[in-house]
């Protein structure tokens, strides 16, 4: 009978990953007929969020264009990698039925990112 709740919990995170690859799939078009996606933050606050310019270097990593990437958002490729770390971990409790938690198997890797996040943050919007 556990087996069964097993599979539901896969079928669910199967539909989860299929809706962000069609989301991608999405972004790749309208990055094609230069729609971009705005940054609100930026729009109300008129300061670069840690994330601006991730689309543009999601977009860039795509087409294999990594320098690029790096120039839209330094921080891009670290950022991507911890979010997949996290989804990871997420996903991976959640098939085991403890939910959809985070729970970090290296602290100071959650610390040092964030860090890292929070410096680019102040950094790109004094330069």
């Amino acid at each position: 009978m556990e087996n069964k709740g097993f599979y539901k919990r896969l079928g669910i995170l199967l539909l989860g990953f299929a809706a962000v690859l069609t989301f991608t799939i999405l972004l790749y078009i309208l990055a094609q007929k230069n729609i971009g996606i705005p940054c609100l933050f930026y729009r109300l606050t008129g300061l670069k969020c840690p994330g601006c310019g991730n689309t543009r270097a999601a977009l860039s990593l795509l087409r294999l264009d990594f320098s690029a990437a790096f120039f839209y958002n330094p921080m891009f490729l670290p950022e991507f990698f911890y979010i997949g770390w996290v989804l990871f971990f997420c996903c991976r409790s959640y098939l085991k039925g403890r939910g959809f938690v985070y729970r970090t198997p290296a602290l100071w890797l959650d610390i040092t990112l964030l860090t890292a996040v929070l410096l680019w943050w102040v950094v790109r919007n004094l330069i």
